[in-house]
């Protein structure tokens, strides 16, 4: 089943109110986050339960819901890993990733081409 997001406008008059609407949500099969903004009054429900079964059960606890977005949930946030932060400057030719351990090596032949030294 596809998760979705269903948002509903409902009455909130109290805090038994709230309570009633969290609990009978809570219940449904499928249901994976409710979310209650009472200064809105809106219901927000994520997961892959079907959206009449949400407004079914609120009218049963005597809300009358009112539809006002049904919806694909918004993706999560993608966490970007910060780089690092060097303690010194590197050369120019120092890789990224040995930002805090670049070292100098110089590469020289001998004057018949043959074997090398690292200094």
């Amino acid at each position: 089943m596809v998760v979705k997001k269903v948002e509903m406008k409902v009455d909130i008059n109290c805090g038994k109110c709230k309570n009633a609407i969290m609990q009978a949500v809570a219940e449904i099969e499928g249901v994976n986050q409710v979310v209650l903004d009472e200064e809105k009054s809106l219901l927000t429900v994520v997961g892959t339960m079907d959206p009449i079964c949400v407004a079914e059960k609120l009218r049963k606890i005597k809300q009358k819901p009112v539809v006002v977005n049904i919806g694909p949930p918004k993706p999560p946030e993608k966490k970007t890993e910060p780089k690092p932060v060097c303690c010194k400057p590197c050369p120019p030719y120092c890789p990224p990733y040995y930002y805090n351990n670049c070292d100098m090596v110089t590469v020289s032949t001998y004057s018949n081409g043959s074997g090398c030294t690292i200094v």
